[in-house]
């Protein structure tokens, strides 16, 4: 496979992976699930007792080997680009976001805010269309993105344009331009320890400080790490989750253990899951000893359709 789609394909499974157990932030519950699947947290099956007691069932109409909703705003940017010979162009994907979330689309499950004000704001023709929000969803095009834009000039600006289809946000802007740095000098060749160094140090005051100290403390637990700040440490803000995905990024040897990391940390884990996997997946390959497993590929719906997909805007990138 081409890198590149290892690098969205690694995305996409990791979203995947974590349907199951997403939103629960009660670590105990994620551990008592994952003990009874005999150590097993990725692509646990959607079942309503093991959000018993738990605020959200958010994803009770999903099914698994589905995305969450972060993963099919990727995929939906993945699909728009390759049919329009691999850019991003802004009223196409606008267009089939509407078609696919809005009323009569097949999406069916839970859609967050930044969703439902895009799709607001694009029926009333207001662009950019996204509104103000700092959470995780805000990156979930950036991987398509990063593929299609690599080395080019364009590539800032058409960060910051798709990101504001949903997201219009400083703290949205400045977390994307972290990763958008840090999977850069990635798929650059540079090592992940030397990319995730200067990444931090090159990140905004505004979050520079926490991510450095992700890299640097002496924690090496990740389910400790992210309750060091109580529940906030699991939230989907990305001041919040960015810090836990730079941990995990810094400890894990392979794909399967940074995806486990980020499940076991609970919390906003899909929303984590986008970059941890695109980077992941770009490092270490799809299929390989330490790359993302096989076996968990299989495990999508129409995989062998989304790997396609990837493949597709991995060679359209490349031309």
């Amino acid at each position: 496979m081409n890198h590149n789609a290892d690098l969205l394909l690694g995305a996409l499974v990791a979203d995947a992976a974590c349907l199951g157990l997403h939103w629960i932030y009660n670590v105990e519950r994620v551990a008592e699930v994952t003990a009874r699947q005999n150590g097993q947290c990725a692509f646990t099956p959607v079942e309503a007792r093991n959000f018993e007691g738990v605020k959200t069932f958010a994803h009770k109409d999903r099914e698994n080997g589905m995305f969450t909703q972060i993963g099919e705003v990727l995929h939906l940017a993945i699909k728009s680009m390759n049919a329009n010979g691999g850019t991003f162009d802004v009223p196409a994907y606008q267009s089939a976001f509407t078609a696919f979330f809005g009323a009569g689309g097949p999406f069916v499950g839970f859609m967050d805010r930044p969703t439902q004000g895009a799709l607001a704001n694009i029926a009333a023709d207001v662009n950019p269309s996204g509104i103000d929000d700092n959470q995780t969803p805000a990156l979930a095009r950036l991987p398509a993105i990063l593929v299609g834009y690599q080395g080019q000039g364009q590539l800032p600006d058409m960060i910051k344009t798709a990101m504001e289809v949903t997201n219009i946000n400083d703290e949205a802007t400045a977390f994307s331009n972290v990763f958008a740095d840090l999977a850069t000098r990635v798929m650059n060749g540079e090592a992940l320890d030397d990319a995730l160094v200067a990444a931090a140090n090159g990140a905004d005051d505004i979050a520079k400080a926490d991510l450095l100290n992700a890299l640097n403390t002496t924690e090496d637990d990740t389910v400790v790490f992210a309750g060091l700040n109580g529940l906030m440490g699991r939230a989907c803000y990305l001041s919040a989750a960015s810090p836990v995905v730079f941990h995990i990024l810094a400890r894990s040897s392979s794909y399967q253990e940074a995806i486990e990391r980020n499940i076991l940390a609970a919390g906003d884990t899909a929303g984590r899951a986008i970059m941890l996997g695109a980077i992941m997946g770009r490092i270490h390959g799809v299929a390989t000893p330490t790359g993302v497993p096989l076996s968990w590929v299989l495990k999508l719906k129409e995989g062998a359709a989304v790997l396609q997909d990837c493949e597709t805007l991995a060679a359209l990138s490349a031309k």
